[in-house]
C-alpha cells in the first residue's frame, strides 16, 4: 500500500501523519516496524531492502519517506524498477512538506493506486472555523471579533496559531476570549517593529541595527525572543524567495509583502547563511559558550 501526504500546511499535514502512525500502533502491538527514511539521500536498494525485508512478527511495515520528491535518482529508479512497491503488504508512506507537481515522474507513478492527501492553506472561511474548533478543544470560547483578529494577525500559520489559542484560553479561564486579549497577549507590534532591525541588517547599517535591538531590550523584551524573532523574518525572507509568489505562502499578507521586499535585498544563499548563523548563536547561550549579553551585537557584527 502507498500513501502520499503533502502540502504547504505542513501543520495538518503533520497532524494526519501523527494519525497514520497512531492507527499503525493500534494495529501491530510490538510497534517495532515502523521505520523513518531521509529520501534526499536515499538509494533505491536500500529502500528495496526495506520494502522487501522481513519483518518481525511478521507484521507489515510502516515505511515513512520524507524529501523523496527532491531524490531525482531515487524517483528515476522507482519509476523504472519499483513496480512491485505499488501491491507492497508493507505501508510506504510519502511525506512531503511542499506542493507537487501532478507532473512529477514519482507522482505519476504512484497516483494510480496510491491513497493521495493533498494539505494546501485554508481558506478564509476555513481558517476561521478552525480557529473556533480549536478553542472548543481546550473548552474555550471565543468572539467572531477576536478569531477575525486571529486570522489578520497570523494567517495560516497554524503551528502558531495553535500556541497562541493556548495562550488565550489559559489566560481567559474559560470566559469569552476578545479583541482586547488578542491584542494584548498577540504581540504583533514587536513583530512590526524587528522589520526595522532586518531592513538596518540588509543596509550593512550596523551601528543603526544594533541601536534598534538595544530599544527592544530596554522594553523587557529578552534576548532569545529578540533572536527569535530575527530568525523567523529571515526564514519569512527564504519563504517568499523560493516561493516564486508571496501571494501564495502561509504568511499574513502584510508579513508576506514586507518580506519579499526585503528578501531582494540578499540573495538566497546570503539568507540561509545569516539563518544558520542565528542559530548558531541562539545555540551558543543555550550551551553557555557564547555570553548571552553581547549575543545579538556580535550577531550583528558578524553578518
Amino acid at each position: 500500500m502507498v500513501i502520499l501526504i503533502y502540502g504547504k500546511d505542513t501543520y495538518r499535514s503533520k497532524e494526519r501523519l501523527n494519525e497514520l502512525k497512531e492507527e499503525y500502533k493500534l494495529k501491530n502491538e510490538s510497534g517495532i516496524n515502523e521505520r523513518f527514511l531521509d529520501g534526499k539521500n536515499l538509494t533505491f536498494e536500500d529502500l528495496k531492502n526495506e520494502v522487501l525485508g522481513l519483518s518481525f512478527f511478521n507484521e507489515k511495515k510502516l515505511i515513512i519517506i520524507e524529501n523523496a520528491f527532491s531524490n531525482k535518482s531515487l524517483k528515476e529508479d522507482i519509476k523504472e524498477k519499483g513496480k512491485g512497491f505499488l501491491d507492497s503488504e508493507n505501508i510506504i508512506l510519502f511525506y512531503e512538506k511542499d506542493k507537487l507537481l501532478k507532473s512529477d515522474i514519482l507522482y505519476s507513478f504512484i497516483r494510480k493506486k496510491a491513497l493521495i492527501e493533498e494539505f494546501d492553506f485554508l481558506g478564509e472561511a476555513d481558517l476561521k472555523k478552525w480557529i473556533k474548533e480549536e478553542v472548543l478543544k481546550l473548552n474555550g470560547k471565543i468572539a467572531d471579533k477576536a478569531v477575525h483578529l486571529l486570522f489578520e494577525y497570523i494567517g495560516n500559520d497554524l503551528w502558531r496559531q495553535k500556541n497562541e489559542i493556548h495562550k488565550l484560553v489559559s489566560y481567559k479561564n474559560k470566559e469569552e476570549i476578545n479583541e482586547d486579549d488578542v491584542n494584548l497577549l498577540v504581540n504583533v507590534q514587536a513583530e512590526t517593529n524587528i522589520f526595522n532591525t532586518v531592513d538596518a541588517i540588509a543596509e550593512k547599517n550596523k551601528e543603526r541595527a544594533i541601536k534598534l535591538i538595544k530599544n527592544h531590550l530596554d522594553k523587557g523584551e529578552s534576548v532569545f525572543g529578540i533572536l527569535a524573532m530575527i530568525a523567523n523574518q529571515f526564514k519569512n525572507m527564504m519563504i517568499v524567495k523560493t516561493a516564486g509568489n508571496y501571494k501564495e505562502t502561509s504568511l499574513h499578507p502584510f508579513v508576506a509583502r514586507k518580506s519579499f521586499y526585503q528578501s531582494e535585498k540578499f540573495s538566497l544563499d546570503d539568507l540561509k547563511r545569516i539563518y544558520g548563523k542565528i542559530l548558531q548563536i541562539d545555540s551558543g547561550i543555550k550551551t553557555g559558550k557564547v555570553d548571552e549579553g553581547i549575543a545579538i551585537e556580535t550577531l550583528i557584527l558578524e553578518i
